[in-house]
Formats: structure tokens, sequence, C-alpha cells
């Protein structure tokens, strides 16, 4: 890799920060060769970031190029703070762990470590991708520029779940055994899907190429408006009595072509030689079978969102127009991800609702199209951060 390409990998993966909310400052690294890693210096608000404070360093010199020389599959390092991240990692040395997409990037337990010393930070990445500096925020790698972020993200969203969960009674810990076998399941399997590097293309009619745009153009907004992160999350739309088409499992939404949407029977779930389904494709499919006035679906992990499912609980939306639409936010009964009993648990849900959270996972949201689905997500969304008072600043 060039200067110029990780100059734009880096680019494009800030744009992750839309600065809308909570603002986080920070640092972010990129590995370009064996001899440099480019940075965009000090501590700065991720969201402002341009390419004319990007900085050319030495791998051989510094604590940044010492993680580099000894972590070879780590491509990408990024710095966060927030207040959120600072309080929580003065709370305790491990932090249980409440979301299942954090527990899948670091197990039970989220460590804090006591400086940025590369020492520590090398002995907390061992065996996660990302650690809190005690005072300090929170430190993400990856493989690449955009799986660093997402992990910062989904830390900074499990800090503000523990900050603002107190208002609903504190969070709920996922049980540890099940936690590490989350991270066990996400390394040995999860991230490894669908990584061939292209499907082959075949010709759609006219219908189901706009619908597969479509699910791709809604797949990014979810990500433009904080709604969802990296590749969690995930979008169906009904194609006809018996198929959907469902976006692919463990793919980023702006890696995803119209060839990597995967159209699935709701029936039988069979798919053919196609990419791997979302997790949560029997989830789409019962929803499909049971629910006639659904044409679409939205899986989002938003972060105030995020709070009511770790401390499982749903709310009321007090009345007015989004009441009416949709019903109150309820939260269904706990069950595995991507498994029968999830899918009971959200069709009994939205028995008499179009919106349910699921326990530790996100919300998912059903109705007539994905352009009325996305509006009801974010509005929900917002209506949970008046209701958890977020603010705009820091």
């Amino acid at each position: 890799m060039n200067i110029d390409e990780a100059a734009t990998l880096m680019t494009n993966a800030l744009k992750g920060f839309h600065g809308r909310f909570k603002r986080m400052y920070g640092q972010l690294c990129v590995r370009v060769d064996a001899r440099t890693f480019l940075s965009t210096g000090g501590n700065k608000i991720l969201a402002e970031i341009t390419e004319d404070s990007y900085e050319l360093c030495d791998i051989s010199s510094g604590a940044l190029g010492e993680i580099f020389t000894k972590r070879s599959d780590i491509n990408a390092i990024l710095f966060g703070c927030t207040t959120d991240t600072v309080a929580v990692s003065e709370k305790a040395d491990v932090i249980p762990v409440t979301l299942e997409d954090l527990a899948r990037l670091t197990g039970s337990g989220l460590k804090v470590i006591p400086d940025t010393s590369p020492a520590n930070i090398l002995a907390a990445l061992k065996d996660s991708s990302v650690c809190l500096i005690r005072g300090t925020g929170v430190i993400a790698a990856g493989t690449n520029c955009r799986k660093a972020v997402a992990g910062a993200q989904i830390v900074e969203k499990a800090c503000e779940a523990e900050v603002h969960g107190e208002l609903l009674g504190g969070t709920v810990p996922i049980e540890k055994a099940l936690a590490d076998e989350f991270r066990k399941d996400f390394l040995s399997d999860y991230i490894n899907r669908n990584e061939e590097p292209n499907k082959e293309y075949i010709t759609y009619d006219e219908e189901e190429f706009a619908v597969r745009s479509s699910l791709i153009d809604h797949g990014k907004e979810l990500v433009r408006r904080d709604l969802s992160y990296g590749s969690w999350g995930n979008l169906s739309v009904r194609l006809n009595d018996s198929e959907m088409l469902i976006t692919p499992s463990s793919m980023d939404y702006f890696d995803i072509k119209i060839e990597d949407i995967v159209k699935v029977n709701i029936h039988t779930l069979e798919y053919g030689n196609q990419r791997i389904p979302s997790t949560e494709v029997r989830m789409h499919a019962a929803a499909y079978r049971n629910l006639p006035d659904c044409k679409a679906i939205i899986q989002t992990r938003s972060n105030a969102i995020s709070v009511f499912a770790a401390c499982r609980a749903g709310f009321a939306l007090g009345g007015g127009e989004l009441q009416e639409l949709i019903g109150d936010v309820k939260v269904t009964d706990y069950a595995l991800p991507g498994t029968d009993e999830l899918s009971e648990a959200v069709v009994s849900t939205f028995s008499d609702t179009h919106a349910c959270i699921i326990p530790h996972h996100g919300a998912v949201f059903y109705g007539p199209s994905l352009d009325v689905v996305l509006a009801v997500a974010e509005a929900v969304e917002m209506k949970a951060r008046n209701l958890l008072s977020f603010d705009s600043g820091l």
C-alpha cells in the first residue's frame, strides 16, 4: 500500500465519525508498509480531521511503531476519547460486557489498562481487539481502518449504556460463559464468512435489481445515520410470497455489491450458491411468514437503543403520530442470536407493535418499505435519546 492509498482509507474510515451527537477526540493510524505508518497526529475531533493533518511516521520508533512492529496482523489503531469512555474506564479493571457485539470483540470482560505503554496495550489486545485506558478512553485495533473505527464506536456505545443505563436501573451483564462463546464464534466463524473476493454476477430483472440497489443504499444510510456500525445490523425486503432479499453476513455495508445481496426462500431458508445471509435470516423469514403487512425489516444497533437493550428494557412512546404508527417499543424475551427461539420471540412481540428491542442486541423494525422503516428507526432512536437525556456535546 502506498501513502495515497493509506490516506484514502483513513479519510473514508473517519467519515464514520459524524460528530452528530457526542464528539470523540482521538487519533487514527494505519500501516503503510514495513517501514512507515500514517497518523492523523495529536488529539483531535475525529469527525473534523482532514488529510492536511496526516503525518508519515517511522515504524521503528515510538510506542505506536512498536505495536505495529510486534503485531503484523494489526494494520490500523485508533485512540478515542469521550466523557463516557473516560467515566467507565475509571470504574474497574474489567468492565462486564452487556452488549453482544462488544462480547464478540472482547469476550465477557472489557479490560481497562492503567496507561498507554506498548506493553500494556499489547497485553490487552492479545485476546481482544479493544480495551479501555484508565482516565483516557478507548483503543481499538483492526486489520483495516474501518474495523478499528467500528470497534471504537462499539466500545463507546457500551460505555454510554453503562452511564445512561443507571436511569433504567442499571445494565445486565451477559452471562460470562455465553459472552466468551460469542467471542469464540466470532473468531472461528463470523469474521471468516463471505471472505471470498466476489460472487458471480448474474442478470436480474429490473424490479429485483432495484430492490437489491435499495438494500445497499439503505445499508449505507443506516451507518450514516449512526444506527449501526461496520457490518453490524441487517436489512431485508420481501420480494414475493416465497422469497426475500437480505444483506449478507459479516460484510461492511460500503463493500456490498448487487450480487452480494442474498435471495432466500422464506419457507425453507434455502439460498443455494450465494453469499451467506445475515445471522438473523430465520427471524426475517419468520416475520414475513407470519406478518402479512411486513414488507421490509431493519435491525439496528444504535447507541440509545443499545442502552435499553443492555438493561433489558423497552419504553413507551408517549402518544403522538409515531406511537399511532408503530405502537410502543417493547422488549422481547431473551434468546440466542440466529435461533428459532429468537424468531418466535420477535414475531410474538410484533403482535401489537412494529418495533421491538432484543436484549443485549439491538432493535428490530418492520413496515411497508425500507424508506418508512428507516425513518421510524431513526425517530425511535431520537426518542430513546431524549428519554435518556443524551446531549449533543461531549
